[in-house]
This record gives structure tokens, C-alpha cells and sequence, in this order.
């Protein structure tokens, strides 16, 4: 998601999801896609409780990653131990965690204890006030003379408040075991620590496309557009007769799939920035851009095959969510946080993945790479004292390194973790289908430069696409005209 969005963005989702008086006991959601929904009642707030800014990236960093391999954390457990107790070695030393990350505190809370008694220091969490963004929740409580020692930001926040108020952490143990890539950077430092990963890409259904078509789905198989097209026809010809879904939020439209415009221009922030900047002067047009045409080439493929195209934009993101768990479609544009909403629908037994959005491009290396993001970022408060400093240092080595915490982290809260210490939960499915992209090398960054109105005008260019109101000539004109009017 993009950086800041979180409460916009879950705003929007509770306001779709069926609670109140508006569909509450109402005779029309009896059986069918009725039944969809009302089974999200009971979801839905779990799903807002740990929907993530899933689109949070400091740095301008290039495609190529390092290769990580995944390891064990118990190897670490004891050296995260020890170092704990020799860096926080004053006891009485009481650091401070400003959680923005909703309902992550009953997870964390009761390791606490043992923490102290392993490492003489207290950790005192606390979450913000409903309705405060993070940005206002620590701002409040810098003015109010109360910072917290750490604190769980998204990404923006982090760039905005990094010269000023965070600690950089360049040198750090876990810097070189996946931090350098996900955290936060400002003017070449590091200045957040990445606590979860996020990714979008093409969401597949494993058992459902291998039960409609009897045999075994290889994900690797689908190298372009082409062979994508090819396994859509196969499941139709089978009986599955829409095996995609396209959700119409403009969030969906407008962040996840059009971003992918600009980073994937080359795989940098000065890529995209180079775009945009032509198309403000007015020197680029997208229909002569190669990337633009092979994106939407797919997106006319995604609509040929759409669950939800007799009428696109009425679809409801809750059903699609029971869409694409419960198989009825094989692939769904999305992110790997709907695994919360998702595992509720699905059997146990049913497995998923997530595919790069595959293009016909010659030669196209975003074929195999999937948009990877580090969403929430801890930061240090520059401020606090020498043994807070240290301490704060030591929690963060904690969650990387040490059992309990990677427990807490993948199995419990079940984020996927940005570091190669440890896996994503197995519970986890397609948290697990990212980490493997991230493990591998095979993502790339999301570009956090666009406009904050971009996700909301330009979505709603893409949701008149979608349903048919315009064509890519006029898409195209609709969007120039959006960047000429940021000159």
C-alpha cells in the first residue's frame, strides 16, 4: 500500500465490509453470495485489525536484491540472548514502544516479562488513540514531552521525522540479513527498521486450479501473458468459466496496479521519476510507452476473464475475497494481506501463491519479480538516553534473532518477516508464496513519490477502463492530463 495509506485505506475497507443496520439480519443475504458476505462479519474486523501500509519504501533502491537464504532463528537465539544482557546490562532501564500496528500488543505483552528477567529492561507498549494517523499520535507526543523510545511508523512518517528525531541505525547486526533492502533510507542512511513485509502480484489458487483442471499447476510455467492466457482458456474449457477477479477500489487500481507504471519503467526511483516528469512537461505520451501498453495488454486479459465483468463496477471486495478463497476464481490482483479475510473463507487444506503480473514484453525481467515492500518501520528516538539507546538497539536485535520474537512475529501476529533469520508461518500461505520471491532476490521496490491524491483521480481514470467508459487512448489521455496539471 502506499505510504500513509493504512487509515485511509482501512476507512474505505470497513465501509464496504457489511456491518450495522445497513445489511445487519436483512432477508436479501440469505444463501448465495449472501452467504459471502455475511460470513465476513465475523472477519472483517480481524482483517482491519491487521491490515498493513503495504506500500512502504525509503530508499530509491534498484530491482537486484541480494539473494538471501532462509535459516533457522533457533541458531541465533542464544547470541541474541547474551547480547541483550551484555548491551542492556544497566537494570532498571524502561524503554517505550509507540505501537501503530492495531492489536499487535496482546501478542507482545506477555513476553515481556521474561525479557526483563533475561535482559533487566522494561518494555511498556502502547497503541495510539482511534482516529489518530501515527504521524499525529507521535507528534502529540513529542509535544507533550512524552516520546517514545521506539516507535512503529509508516514509511513515510519515518522519511518525514528521520533528520530530525529518529537514530540512524546504519551498522547494525541485522542491517546485512535483509535491513538494508526493506528499511527505511534518508540521504543515504538508515533510518527504519523494517518489521513486515508486504508484495502484490497475481494471487492464485493452487487447489482450485488444480481441481478444475486435474492435474498438477506449475507456477513456473507461466512466463508471459501468453502462457497466462493459455492456462485462463484451460480452466474455462474445464468449467471454471471466469477464473480471474478484478477488484474495482481505486486503492486497488489506482496504487497497486497503475504504480506498477512507474516502477517498473526500470526498476528505480529515478525511473519512474524521469516519467513523471515528462509527463508534467508534457514531452512523454503513454501511448508510446512500452510499459504502459504492456501492462494494460494484461489488464485487458485480467477483464476478459473477470468474475466480476457483466458489471465491474458494482463488484463487492468482500465476496471477492470468498471469490478467490473458496475457488470459484483461480487468480485475483492483490496483496498477500488478504491472507487474514482469505484463511477464513478457505478450506485448511487448500493451497495458494502469487505469481509476478506477467507481460508480453521480450525478454521482460518483471516476468519474475514480484513488488516487495518493508510496511511499518521501527525507529529509534535519537533523544532518549545513551542506556535507552542501547536498550531500544537490543529489542531490535531481539525480533530479528531470538525465538520467542520470531514466534511472535511469524506465527502470531503472522506477518512475514523481512529478514532471512526466519520464515514466514506456514499458516501463512501467501506470506510464505513472498517470502520465497524475497528469499530468492526475485522483487522489487515500490516508488513512493506520487502525488497523495494520485491513488484516488488516477483509480478512478482506471475504474472508468474498467467498466467500459472509456478506451486506452482515453486512459492515457486522462492520466497525462492529471500529471500536466501537477506542473
Amino acid at each position: 500500500m502506499k505510504p500513509g495509506e493504512e487509515y485511509t485505506q482501512v476507512t474505505a475497507y470497513v465501509n464496504t465490509l457489511p456491518w450495522g443496520s445497513r445489511y445487519c439480519g436483512k432477508s436479501e443475504y440469505q444463501g448465495g453470495i449472501g452467504m459471502k458476505r455475511n460470513k465476513v462479519l465475523s472477519l472483517g474486523l480481524a482483517a482491519v485489525m491487521m491490515l498493513t501500509a503495504a506500500g512502504c519504501n525509503g530508499g530509491s533502491k534498484t530491482l537486484e536484491g541480494d539473494a538471501g537464504t532462509t535459516a533457522a532463528g533457533s541458531a541465533e537465539g542464544s547470541k541474541a540472548e547474551s547480547s541483550q544482557s551484555a548491551g542492556a546490562a544497566a537494570n532498571g532501564v524502561t524503554i517505550t514502544i509507540l505501537n501503530t500496528k492495531a492489536g499487535m500488543e496482546k501478542f507482545f505483552e506477555p513476553a515481556f516479562e521474561d525479557y526483563k528477567k533475561k535482559t533487566g529492561v522494561t518494555v511498556e507498549m502502547t497503541s495510539i488513540s482511534e482516529g489518530d494517523s501515527p504521524y499525529e499520535a507521535i507528534q502529540k507526543r513529542y509535544a507533550a514531552g512524552d516520546a517514545p523510545t521506539l516507535a512503529i511508523m509508516d514509511c513515510n512518517d519515518i522519511v518525514a521525522l528521520a533528520e530530525q528525531k529518529a537514530l540512524p541505525l546504519d551498522g547494525e547486526k541485522w542491517v546485512a540479513d535483509g535491513g538494508d533492502k526493506y528499511g527505511v533510507k534518508v540521504g543515504g542512511k538508515l533510518y527504519g527498521f523494517p518489521f513486515s513485509l508486504e508484495g502484490r502480484g497475481l494471487l492464485f489458487n493452487r487447489t482450485a486450479i488444480e481441481k478444475t483442471l486435474g492435474k498438477d499447476f506449475d507456477e513456473k510455467s507461466i512466463k508471459n501473458l501468453d502462457d497466462f492466457k493459455a492456462i485462463c482458456d484451460e480452466l474455462v474449457a474445464a468449467g471454471m468459466e471466469k477464473p480471474v477477479c478484478i477488484s474495482k477500489e481505486d486503492w486497488s487500481l489506482g496504487a497497486h496496479y497503475l504504480g506498477l507504471m512507474y516502477e517498473e519503467q526500470d526498476g528505480t526511483s529515478k525511473g519512474a521519476e524521469d516519467l513523471i516528469g515528462s509527463l508534467k512537461d508534457g514531452s512523454a505520451k503513454l501511448a508510446d510507452n512500452a510499459r504502459f501498453n504492456s501492462l494494460f495488454d494484461t489488464f485487458d486479459v485480467l477483464m476478459k476473464y473477470n468474475i466480476n465483468g457483466k458489471d465491474p463496477l458494482a463488484a463487492d471486495y468482500d465476496t471477492d475475497n470468498a471469490f478467490f478463497a473458496e475457488g470459484d476464481v483461480a487468480f485475483w490482483f492483490n496483496g498477500n494481506w488478504v491472507w487474514e479475510v482469505v484463511s477464513g473463507f478457505a478450506d485448511s487444506s487448500s493451497e495458494f501463491g502469487m505469481l509476478p503480473v506477467v507481460q508480453n514484453t521480450k525478454d521482460d525481467k518483471f516476468n519474475t519479480l514480484v513488488n516487495a515492500v518493508g510496511s511499518k518501520q521501527i525507529m529509534i528516538d535519537k533523544n532518549a538516553s545513551p542506556e535507552q539507546i542501547q536498550a531500544a538497539k537490543d529489542f531490535l536485535n531481539w525480533l530479528v534473532y531470538d525465538k520467542t520474537a520470531q514466534d511472535i512475529v511469524a506465527n502470531q501476529i503472522l506477518a512475514v518477516p523481512c529478514f532471512s533469520t526466519f520464515n514466514a508461518s506456514p499458516d501463512n500461505k501467501l506470506g510464505q508464496a513472498l517470502k520465497a520471491y524475497a528469499d530468492a532476490g526475485l522483487t522489487f521496490d515500490q516508488y513512493n513519490g506520487l502525488p497523495g491524491d494520485h491513488w484516488s483521480v488516477c483509480g478512478g481514470f482506471v475504474q472508468k477502463y474498467l467498466g467500459g467508459k472509456t478506451d486506452r487512448a482515453g486512459l492515457a489521455a486522462d492520466l497525462e492530463g492529471y500529471w500536466k496539471s501537477k506542473k
